[in-house]
């Protein structure tokens, strides 16, 4: 556990390292995205004003042309609006663009000045050079010292805002850290608790659908079915140390009562049989709990098929018909046709085999026993086995289900082991079906409910 703990101090700085690094990088990212989108709508507009210029010069006659570059160049506007006219060769012949640029006619393009007398700055301007017809140049220009002051002025909110929200992530980040590390650290010492051996206990959760809420309520549920698995093995180690009591003690007295007092070889003999007969009952009961485990492989899964459960109730009624009239019970058999269901065929035969080996074991002579099949509503099948006998009490409906377990009445006034119906029971977990004992009034109704799969 120490290690584990040092594992995860190490590893929670990475873990804000990490989320605020990708936050910064998301945010510079949409910041440059922001800054360079801006500069280019400013620019785009100064350029449509110089394309606009680019129509006005175009058909302008040599004469006109220098006349007005001279006045425009004369007015207040003439630092953020500058002309220029040039000849061919490019002597310039009016304006306050004293040079021209050796730029591509049409397109606009950047340029600078220098810094004039008392100016800590040179100037920064958007031209185009517009060829006219008369033979001339005329180079316009466009301040962008407005938009170079505004790119600083974003710039810095940008930053400003970056190192807000970089302080802002890593507090949350650094905030979420503690609270994740809270929640673990109560799922630890839940989780150590019940390692130590209390399965009662739950990990805690507080009722959001976070994401550890979610994972702690689906380990809580694996811990219901391991508490009652664990619960289950319990009761079978007890039911098992019980049951196998009495044989194991009758053998043992049997074997010393045989080595004290027989003298004749018939005597061992005897002793032997009895012997034989003990070790029966205890490989009968192994045999029975081995039986359970190989019903309730997952692996048996791969062999289910469709199955009729009119044929197969036709065929057992067939079977036992003969035993319930010498025991002068009425056997009965009602069913719909084609109840079929989605399943291993040996085991669903095995369990109402058990469950009519019951059935015809506690009904008395002019009793009845029936067997059931229908077709249930919105799909489910069911497969029933009622009786006439003394039923099941209510609050032992669960435990019968249990391995070993026998009711005080059963187990002084019939023989067997208390496993038939915990194998029942195995068969009804692998098929995905719901057992039911209810009363059949009077005597006992064991039901199966399958969900109808054709």
């Amino acid at each position: 556990m120490r290690s584990a703990d040092r594992s995860r101090s190490r590893l929670r700085p990475t873990g804000i390292v990490l989320l605020s690094v990708a936050f910064v990088v998301s945010a510079v990212v949409l910041f440059a995205l922001l800054y360079w989108l801006t500069d280019r709508y400013l620019i785009h507009q100064v350029d449509e004003r110089l394309y606009g210029e680019v129509n006005e010069f175009h058909s302008i006659s040599r004469n006109d042309a220098i006349a007005e570059i001279s006045e425009l160049a004369r007015r207040e506007v003439a630092r953020s609006r500058p002309y220029g006219v040039f000849d061919l060769n490019g002597t310039w012949l009016a304006g306050n663009i004293r040079q021209l640029a050796h730029e591509h006619p049409g397109k606009p393009f950047d340029y600078a000045t220098p810094a004039g007398e008392g100016e800590e700055h040179g100037h920064y301007y958007r031209g185009i050079i517009v060829p006219t017809t008369s033979g001339l140049y005329v180079v316009v220009g466009h301040s962008t010292d407005g938009i170079r002051q505004f790119d600083t002025t974003l710039i810095r909110t940008l930053c400003g805002g970056l190192a807000l929200a970089i302080l802002l992530a890593t507090g949350f980040a650094a905030a979420m850290n503690a609270l994740s590390n809270r929640r673990i650290r109560e799922i630890a010492e839940r989780a150590q608790t019940i390692m130590s051996g209390d399965l009662s206990r739950r990990l805690p959760t507080h009722g959001t659908r976070h994401d550890i809420d979610r994972l702690a309520a689906i380990v809580n549920s694996m811990l219901d079915e391991i508490e009652q698995l664990v619960a289950e093995v319990r009761g079978v180690c007890a039911g098992i140390a019980h049951d196998l009591r009495t044989p194991m003690t009758r053998l043992r007295a049997g074997l010393e009562r045989a080595r004290r007092r027989s003298e004749l070889p018939a005597d061992y003999e005897l002793a032997i049989d009895a012997a034989i007969n003990q070790a029966d009952v205890v490989l009968g009961r192994f045999t029975a709990l081995l039986r359970i485990a190989e019903v309730e492989a997952v692996e048996r899964r791969g062999s289910f098929r469709d199955v009729r459960l009119d044929a197969l109730l036709r065929d057992i009624f067939e079977l036992y018909e003969p035993l319930a009239e010498g025991r002068g019970i009425d056997l009965r058999l009602e069913t719909d046709e084609a109840v079929c269901v989605h399943g291993d065929v040996d085991l669903l035969f095995g369990a109402v085999e058990n469950l009519l080996d019951n059935a015809l074991k506690f009904t008395p002579a002019g009793g009845a026993v029936g067997l059931e099949a229908r077709l249930g509503e919105r799909g489910t099948h069911r497969l029933a086995v009622m009786d006439t006998g003394p039923g099941i009490a209510v609050g032992e409906r669960d435990a019968v289900l249990r391995p070993f377990y026998r009711s005080v009445g059963q187990a002084i006034s019939t023989e067997g082991h208390g496993l038939g119906l915990s194998l029942v029971a195995a068969v009804a977990r692998v098929h995905g079906a719901t057992l039911e004992i209810g009363d059949n009034r009077p005597g006992c109704r064991i039901e199966l409910r399958f969900a109808g799969e054709v």
